[in-house]
């Protein structure tokens, strides 16, 4: 049987690695910090880089790896929301902003795609050039679409594959050295 003495002692030693574990959880990731101070919206990316799990852990090779991903998952989803869209749409000119969406994002897939390989093969110069690549085609959906009455979430998934983009050049850029 355990004494009073042990038992206290046994629970302050739980209550003291508790508060550490808590303490180490909630420091900053100082690669998010580098990719952070390095980005022109410096607020945006680290709201973006805070809330996505496991890039408070990862190293840059890590996070770059979890960016790529969320590069291709929302370029899929606002795809297919576009897609979605276009038989929908009675406006000629926003139908024509919505092909026009559709047919850059289809280009922005590839090049997240060819981005993708690009890092697994530690070409970070080509990686770079597709991240470019895939910043000009949101871009192009923004201007083509500026001025139209767009769905909220097509506009969102458009503006947030532009910031997505510019932490992969960054990325790039880092892993470059």
């Amino acid at each position: 049987m355990m004494s009073f003495k042990s038992y206290y002692f046994f629970q302050a030693s739980i209550v003291l690695v508790l508060l550490f574990m808590n303490k180490v959880s909630t420091q900053e990731n100082p690669v998010i910090n580098d990719i952070r101070s390095k980005t022109t919206n410096s607020s945006t990316c680290l709201q973006l880089l805070k809330s996505i799990p496991g890039t408070g852990t990862a190293d840059l090779k890590g996070i770059t790896k979890i960016i790529l991903d969320l590069a291709r998952s929302n370029a899929t989803k606002t795809i297919n929301l576009v897609n979605s869209l276009i038989p929908k749409t009675g406006d000629l000119r926003l139908k024509e902003g919505y092909l026009t969406c559709s047919e850059v994002y289809d280009n922005a897939i590839d090049e997240i795609i060819e981005a993708e390989s690009d890092f697994n093969q530690g070409d970070y110069s080509s990686m770079n050039i597709q991240a470019s690549a895939v910043m000009t085609e949101a871009v192009t959906c923004d201007d083509e679409t500026r001025g139209l009455p767009i769905d909220p979430a097509v506009r969102k998934g458009n503006r947030d594959l532009i910031e997505i983009s510019k932490i992969i050049l960054v990325g790039a850029n880092l892993l470059k050295g």
